[in-house]
């Protein structure tokens, strides 16, 4: 059986060291968010911070990730070293799916809160624990309070993919939404106007959650803007499209290919 590490780091900086790794992370996919990138590629960029933050971290601080190295902990091995990437990976990352499972992330907390190794379930599974490397609880408040910073970044961020009329759009929607319209013999101006109408008057999650081709199956509100936009758009452009495909030409789902 392994030898229990002698000094395993309390709850409360575990608690610090994960918020602090977390808004990293999340802060990450907020400024990708407000610099008007794509929900995916902003998530992709969340992803990597936060297995830089992690697994990285701990391969160049000897088992700490960033949040760990200011709270003074540090993540060993059932054999007293350090965990590497690897481990951390698998730790930090991987095992974390398990929280999509209900109620894992209650009893994998519990696990820490109440063993006396201090170990959650994916310490168990991973072998590895968690032990203190320069206690401070002036800097585990210091971490928290940083998390807190790093947290209104995020939100900030995350209301760039808001859920009203003209937010949540990025360049990538615009150039996929202009490019198919042209594909189907409108103009650029056309295909512009009709993408500013369309934007302006849909929430995003509107304007991507159309999954079919017939407009007559399309809700009556998406229905009714895109039709609007064809006719705004028409007049201010008579030599468009005939009117068989004007609402094809503004489709809010089915043009952006991206």
């Amino acid at each position: 059986m392994p030898r229990q590490p002698p000094a395993i780091a309390g709850f409360g900086y575990r608690v610090a060291a994960f918020l602090f790794d977390l808004a990293l992370a999340l802060a990450a996919l907020g400024a990708a968010a407000l610099a008007g990138l794509s929900e995916e590629v902003a998530f992709a960029i969340a992803i990597g911070a936060w297995v830089f933050v992690t697994s990285v971290a701990s391969v160049v601080f000897d088992g700490q990730t960033l949040g760990k190295l200011l709270t003074g902990t540090r993540v060993i091995t059932a054999h007293g070293r350090p965990v590497r990437f690897g481990t951390s990976l698998l730790r930090d990352s991987l095992t974390r799916v398990l929280y999509l499972v209900p109620f894992f992330f209650l009893v994998d907390s519990v696990f820490a809160a109440a063993s006396d190794d201090g170990r959650t379930l994916r310490d168990k599974m991973v072998g590895t624990y968690v032990v203190r490397a320069a206690p401070s609880p002036v800097r585990a408040w210091a971490v928290s309070l940083a998390a807190v910073a790093l947290f209104a970044v995020w939100v900030g961020g995350t209301e760039r993919f808001g859920d009203a009329p003209g937010e949540g759009y990025s360049s990538v929607d615009r150039s996929a939404f202009v490019d198919s319209c042209r594909d189907e013999g409108s103009s650029r101006s056309r295909c512009v106007c009709l993408y500013e109408f369309i934007s302006s008057r849909l929430t995003h999650d509107e304007y991507t959650g159309v999954s079919s081709d017939d407009p007559a199956k399309w809700p009556a509100h998406v229905r009714q803007v895109t039709d609007d936009a064809a006719s705004t758009c028409d007049g201010d452009e008579p030599e468009g499209p005939p009117p068989g495909s004007q609402t094809a030409s503004s489709r809010p789902r089915n043009l952006p290919t991206s």
